[in-house]
């Protein structure tokens, strides 16, 4: 990066394997061995014994169209030869099966020098969570974009959304749980779906794992979920087979209303707080 040195290509297989290839809502299988806890230096044991490659497999073989893998060692547990292992895992895959299989680098994001080591290790996008680097985040984005990888951008609240789409995210995750408290949102989500640029590809995670929350995200204009500890728990496997035998409509741009604890909640694609943005119905 300090000699401006970019990448030759750019990588988009994480948005292919998003895309609207087809009307199947997109899984993203979050592989972690821990977890932050609610209170300050707690973990919570998710797959402690995790290997890289049986889950990087049985995530795939259930219908993961992406894998996130953690190079953080505090709270996740994870490593950067973690990440590399995972994308020379993937790298033969492709091989065999003739389709990229896009592995996302997870880790608290604060320096460009991250994005460089994630894509030196092979990862084709970089997990950039928006409220750990509100200023920093645009440029952060411009740095994945030099190094030829994608970025997902995690947000929990509208003001998050906005900030995402503004800077030129074309990828979001809204995620249920505050990292700052720990704390499970149920139904944040949803309320946050208005605020979301109607052109992105959004994902919804944290505390999925029912299908009835999936049919609920689907229909606020959610594209994919991210699964991590269901897949983990062994319940899993049932949730993934639910959502592939779903007959998913494609996603409206005309807005519908949920109402989720008494408010109705515009769902994506009303394009509130995108002028000139949504489409017209």
């Amino acid at each position: 990066l300090r000699l401006g040195y970019p990448a030759p290509v750019a990588d988009f297989t994480l948005s292919h394997m998003l895309g609207w290839r087809d009307e199947r809502l997109a899984v993203i299988a979050d592989l972690k061995r821990t977890s932050p806890g609610r209170r300050l230096g707690e973990l919570i044991d998710v797959r402690k014994a995790m290997m890289v490659r049986p889950a990087l497999d049985a995530a795939f073989a259930l219908g993961a169209r992406a894998a996130m893998v953690s190079t953080d060692r505090i709270f996740y547990s994870g490593s950067p030869e973690d990440l590399a292992e995972a994308s020379a895992h993937v790298r033969g895959k492709e091989q065999v099966l003739g389709c990229g299989l896009p592995v996302i680098a997870k880790d608290i994001v604060v320096d460009p020098l991250q994005i460089a080591r994630a894509a030196c290790l092979g990862a084709n996008a970089v997990l950039l969570i928006a409220g750990a680097c509100p200023q920093k985040l645009p440029s952060l984005l411009d740095t994945c974009t030099v190094m030829g990888v994608e970025a997902v951008v995690e947000v929990h609240t509208a003001d998050e959304a906005r900030l995402a789409g503004e800077s030129g995210a074309s990828l979001l995750l809204v995620n249920e749980r505050d990292r700052e408290t720990g704390e499970l949102v149920v139904g944040q989500a949803i309320s946050v779906a208005a605020a979301l640029p109607p052109d992105a590809t959004c994902l919804a995670g944290g505390g999925v794992s029912m299908i009835e929350q999936v049919r609920d995200l689907r229909a606020a204009g959610y594209d994919g979920v991210v699964l991590g500890r269901p897949l983990a728990a062994g319940g899993g496997d049932e949730l993934m087979r639910q959502i592939s035998q779903e007959l998913w409509q494609q996603r409206l741009a005309e807005p519908i209303q949920l109402n989720i604890k008494g408010k109705a909640h515009g769902a994506r694609g009303d394009g509130a707080g995108w002028p000139g943005s949504a489409l017209k119905p």
